[in-house]
Order: C-alpha cells, then sequence, then structure tokens
C-alpha cells in the first residue's frame, strides 16, 4: 500500500510500505475512509522533528522515524484482534490518537493523556494517511452511518476542544471568550454555541477568522490588533468579564491578556501550545481569584463529541474544505496550508 511518510523537516514522502499487522490481542485493522491534516502534521513538516522520534524509538510504541503522519480520520473495522469484544468487521469508526501505558500513576486515575510514557497515532506510531491503520481498540469511537465522513474526521480535534471546555467547568449560560481561532479555537466556538454559552467572544487578527467565527456562532469577533478586547469582552457581559476564557493561540504573549478578559473568578484555559516563556503577572490571578488551567487533548470526550456531531448542531461544513487525492497530499495539502491564506482549517484526505 501506499501512505504518506515523514522523513524529515519538509521531506513528506508517498510511498510504497507493508500493509500492518495486528501485533497485539486488541489491535484493529481499519480500512481508512478520509483524513484529515492537521497542525500538528504541518508542524512537523515545515520545521519538525517537534515530537516524532528520530535518534531513539519511541519508549511505549517502538517507533522511529519515517513514520506514517495522520491522526484524524474516519473508517470500517476490516479485522479484530483475538482479545477485542466491542468491535466487528465492518463497525464504522473514528480514533482517539492517545496511547498509553494504562499501568502508570495517570493512567490509573483515569488521566490517560497525561500518561507519563503517552504516544500519539501518526506521531509516535504508524497513522491515518494510508489505507490501513492499525490501532488498539481502546482509541476507537463508534460513528452513526447518516455522519459524512469529512464530519466524523473533523471528532479528534472536536474533542480537543470539549475537553478544554470540560476543563473549564463550562455551564449552560457561561459567558465565554476564545482567543485565536485556529481549528480548536473555532471548534471551541462551534462547540460552545451548541452547549448553550450566553455569550461568545471571538479574539483573532485574521478578518477571514473573525467572519469564521461569527458563522459558527460568536456574537462579537473583535481583532486584537485593532480594537480594546478588555472593553469589548466586558461590554458583552454586563461589565463583568467571561466566566470561560480559552487561549488556543500557542503564542506565549497572548496568555496576559487572556487572563485580563476573565471575570473575577473565571477560569482561563490554556489549549495552545507556546514554546517561549510568557510574562504573565500573577498577581492578576491571585487579586481576582482567576483559575489558570492547562488542557491537553482529551481524554473520554469522543463519545460526547461523535453525539453531539451526530445531532447536526454544529456547523461542520465551515470547518473543512475540499478533498484531496493522498498523491496530492503535499502540494495541495500541506503546502497549501502553510501558504494560502484563504486554506480552510482542514484538508481532508481521501484513502479510498
Amino acid at each position: 500500500m501506499r501512505a504518506a511518510r515523514w522523513h524529515g523537516p519538509r521531506d513528506v514522502r508517498v510511498e510504497a510500505v507493508a500493509e500492518p499487522e495486528l501485533s497485539d490481542p486488541h489491535d484493529v485493522l481499519v480500512a481508512v475512509d478520509v483524513a484529515t491534516i492537521c497542525a500538528s502534521d504541518l508542524a512537523e513538516w515545515r520545521d519538525g522533528p517537534h515530537v516524532i522520534p528520530v535518534s531513539r524509538p519511541h519508549r511505549l510504541t517502538g517507533k522511529v522515524a519515517p513514520i506514517t503522519l495522520g491522526h484524524e480520520y474516519v473508517g470500517r473495522v476490516v479485522e479484530t484482534g483475538p482479545a477485542v469484544t466491542d468491535l466487528s468487521k465492518g463497525d464504522r469508526v473514528c480514533g482517539d490518537a492517545c496511547l498509553r501505558c494504562g499501568v502508570c500513576y495517570w493512567c490509573l486515575r483515569g488521566e490517560y493523556n497525561i500518561c507519563e510514557v503517552g504516544a500519539s497515532v501518526g506521531l509516535h506510531s504508524d497513522g491515518a494517511f494510508a489505507p490501513l491503520l492499525a490501532v488498539p481498540d481502546y482509541t476507537l469511537t463508534m460513528v452513526p452511518a447518516h455522519v459524512p465522513d469529512q464530519h466524523a474526521a473533523l471528532v479528534e480535534p472536536l474533542a480537543v476542544a470539549l475537553h478544554a471546555l470540560r476543563r473549564a467547568r463550562f455551564d449552560v449560560g457561561d459567558a465565554v471568550v476564545v482567543v485565536g481561532t485556529g481549528m480548536i479555537g473555532a471548534s471551541a466556538v462551534a462547540l460552545a454555541q451548541a452547549m448553550g454559552a450566553r455569550r461568545i467572544i471571538a479574539v483573532e487578527t485574521s478578518t477571514r477568522r473573525r467572519q469564521l467565527a461569527a458563522r459558527l456562532g460568536a456574537d462579537d469577533a473583535v481583532d486584537p490588533g485593532q480594537d480594546d478586547v478588555r472593553a469589548a469582552a466586558r461590554r458583552q457581559t454586563d461589565g463583568r468579564g467571561a466566566d470561560v476564557v480559552l487561549d488556543c493561540t500557542g503564542h506565549a504573549a497572548a496568555l496576559g491578556q487572556a487572563v485580563e478578559l476573565a471575570r473575577r473568578g473565571g477560569r482561563v484555559v490554556v489549549c495552545g501550545i507556546a514554546h517561549e516563556p510568557s510574562t504573565l503577572r500573577t498577581d492578576r490571578l491571585v487579586y481576582f481569584e482567576r483559575e489558570l488551567i492547562g488542557s491537553l487533548g482529551y481524554r473520554y470526550d469522543h463519545e460526547t463529541t461523535v453525539a453531539l456531531v451526530a445531532s447536526g448542531r454544529l456547523r461542520l461544513d465551515e470547518l473543512v474544505g475540499g478533498a484531496i487525492g493522498l498523491d496530492d497530499i503535499v502540494a495541495g495539502g500541506l503546502m497549501r496550508m502553510d501558504s494560502d491564506a484563504e486554506a480552510p482549517l482542514r484538508i481532508p484526505v481521501h484513502l479510498r
């Protein structure tokens, strides 16, 4: 079969590889129908490696580059290991990308997304930009037949946003500010709207993405380079500030401003990953009893996400563009997302 393999920065090759085999009794072989290109895939192609193992095999998976990318997908079960009891051939599934040991302190607490030797499908093991994918059964969630492939493939990034809202203890009637409306921020806007937020304010420098946030359900979309964002947040929240602020930017400089958008006693959740230090003033947390919370990926969020997708309450067509084939994944996918400001947040790749 052919797969899109990461060999190094700016070096993803569509090449022939052996079909995967089931190496564990709990493994499942999935025929991938559609997989979407994530910002993590883009970052690894553009200037990686960031997390892909290159000098020594990953402790959990034993894998080292080259690695088949792709962890946002939908497909159908074609084979199951002898210990798999809740999935059968023909079942339609999407995937949780978190691979975990199951025995460390955090896994035993149910916090598998912060497993001490955790890994990700498509980054630390071969992923979904191939016709066949072998993964543990615990990563798979059933998808109803009426959900379009391109929507089902978005369950993984939507689950990231849902986990962030859950970490924030979001409740119906909360006012929410989303800072940065890339895929995770845009997903958070759509989810907050569907889940009963009272007001949603999007903070975004891109005019196109502000317009997208408005279509997804934001009541206001402001440009931090032009507008008084703090005043806008208070204007929309009776002068108090937001109950929940999600920093989805991945820029450390945005964190201080994000904190200022929260009300007294509000929660600020950081789900964008910055690699530089922040100059956040901690007195702005203490004086107003604001909470600062980290959020990584998801845990046990896929079933709820699938239910929300299946309900039709999310405006998912806004998040995904036209499909491409596997052979076009570099020029029509990675290169486009890297250089084209008009590129959709997600480009689906058809594997069938």
